[in-house]
């Protein structure tokens, strides 16, 4: 009768072991899939702001070289940098007055996306729904 309550008792423990066990995983296994959604963003964001840095630097010697042209053509270059700087001013309040919606929402469907898509990949590792080549062999007919 105590060896029944004993087998018993280890059952429960096992499975209570086991549960701890795939709940810390489950745990594990989301924080590594934020983690690396969050370097990825960071990643890209990166590289996309070295990128806009660069086009920047370039337009900024364009409109530079621009202004000294319309200077020079107008014969005051104090005139040619101010019709020149116009646009500039110009785009910059649009910009500002701007309501950014529609890149916002991209943004975060671009996230909502990759993260669903990594738990769903994340699922199908861990449950054994992923589906493998078989090889083949060949035939000797």
């Amino acid at each position: 009768m105590a060896e029944e309550t004993e087998h018993k008792t280890d059952g429960k423990s096992d499975i209570t072991d086991d549960l701890r066990l795939y709940i810390e995983k489950r745990v594990e296994l989301f924080t590594l899939t934020i983690a690396e959604q969050v370097s990825a963003i960071a990643a890209n964001t990166i590289q996309k702001m070295i990128g806009i840095l660069l086009l920047a630097g370039a337009a900024f010697f364009a409109w530079f070289a621009l202004g000294f042209f319309v200077g020079e053509w107008l014969n005051s270059i104090g005139l040619g940098f101010l019709i020149v700087s116009v646009p500039l001013f110009l785009a910059g309040y649009i910009f500002l007055k701007m309501k950014s919606v529609s890149f916002t929402d991209k943004i975060q469907s671009d996230m909502i996306v990759k993260t669903i898509s990594s738990l769903e990949s994340g699922l199908n590792v861990e449950s054994g729904l992923t589906v493998k080549k078989e090889e083949e062999v060949p035939s000797d007919t």
